[in-house]
């Protein structure tokens, strides 16, 4: 089938653009965003979604503050126009590739409305490709950039208005592709087992971005670190990376404290080296004022769990206590916290840290599935 973007010399494959270079069902193309007010008191996210070989779209708005979570989701069939990224009430423009983008929410009916702009803070950061395997089946195999930013703009939520101007509004969007487990997969061998970190870090004049998946080995076989300056916005082209400067990095051990009883991550500490040797070391010392769900985006959410059918068209709401009641119910496993980071030179910085923690990771004292951290 050929669309408007065959008009482009951007083809990768003898298929025509709307026709994806593989048949998994679990192909996907997503956006995710996310901004938060420095001072802890909000924290707002996005994620949409393209899942060709599916024929769905979805896309999922949550913000937190004053104490409870509240989530907007819809879905449907997927324009047969790939320059359509819109479902229902969500939609994301790009403004200037690689620098500018907004998300609109506009469902006043349900007290949904949200008018955001993002202006870029660093080169857009490549973090490559990422393959993993499950048995004799490749269950990831997704390439992946970020850019670190800030955020304006105005929310309304319930009735709530909420001016971004004159906040100091940080955030990132990162922008993935490939495959990777959907909703309404097929068998697992994985084991039941997950300790994933995550975070873009904002110093004065630099930033850096991160993540590490350990095994419960304590091999770390999947970690990334980006530092990069900061630069403006203003202008037109694409901001690269490889453009702007930055060195590319590695975390190589972490030491994590969780609040007894639950897997929520109270302190946290992480080493990063360069190709020479040790490089720096980070304090993470979250807040535990406000907390953000990835349930609210539909990550782990099996009630709007990533590129499930819904028909034509499916737009519903929720919302919780952003302190749940118990710290181990599943969705505070899939959480996200604002934090201050210090670094072994003294330089101070703002963050989110994303945690998930599930199945047992020896190396931090977690065993069972779910089970709370005891103190040794």
């Amino acid at each position: 089938m050929i669309t408007s973007f065959d008009d482009y010399l951007i083809h990768q494959t003898p298929q025509a653009l709307a026709q994806v270079g593989t048949t998994d069902s679990n192909a996907y193309d997503r956006y995710f965003l996310e901004g938060f007010i420095e001072d802890g008191s909000l924290m707002f996210g996005a994620a949409f979604g393209l899942y060709p070989n599916r024929d769905v779209v979805d896309g999922a708005f949550s913000i937190s503050f004053d104490g409870t979570q509240y989530s907007l989701f819809a879905s449907g069939r997927a324009p047969i126009e790939r320059g359509e990224s819109r479902v229902g009430p969500i939609r994301v423009e790009i403004l200037a590739p690689m620098r500018n983008l907004r998300l609109l929410i506009d469902d006043q009916a349900r007290g949904f409305f949200a008018e955001l702009r993002f202006d870029a803070a660093t080169g857009v950061i490549d973090e490559g490709r990422q393959t993993m395997t499950d048995g004799a089946r490749t269950s990831v195999d997704l390439t992946r950039y970020s850019q670190l930013g800030t955020w304006s703009g105005v929310i309304q939520v319930k009735g709530r208005r909420i001016a971004l101007e004159g906040r100091r509004v940080l955030g990132i969007r990162d922008h993935s592709w490939g495959v990777r487990p959907l909703g309404g997969g097929g068998s697992t061998r994985w084991a039941p087992q997950i300790c994933w970190f995550w975070g873009p870090i904002f110093f004065g004049d630099e930033c850096l971005h991160w993540h590490l998946n350990d095994n419960p080995e304590g091999e770390i076989p999947d970690r990334f670190a980006a530092l990069v300056p900061r630069v403006t916005s203003a202008g037109s082209g694409p901001l690269y990376m490889r453009d702007t400067g930055g060195e590319y990095l590695f975390p190589v051990a972490f030491t994590p404290r969780y609040r007894r009883g639950t897997r929520r991550v109270e302190h946290l500490e992480v080493e990063i080296h360069d190709k020479r040797g040790p490089r720096m070391k980070l304090e993470f010392i979250p807040d535990q004022r406000l907390l953000f769900s990835l349930m609210g985006l539909g990550y782990t959410n099996k009630a709007w769990e990533h590129g499930a059918w819904r028909g034509e068209l499916m737009v519903d709401e929720t919302a919780w206590p952003s302190r749940e009641q118990s710290p181990l119910f599943p969705r505070n496993w899939h959480m996200h916290h604002v934090c201050k980071v210090v670094r072994d030179d003294g330089a101070e910085g703002t963050a989110i840290l994303e945690q998930c923690l599930f199945g047992p990771h020896p190396p931090s004292e977690l065993v069972g599935v779910t089970e709370g951290w005891q103190a040794a």
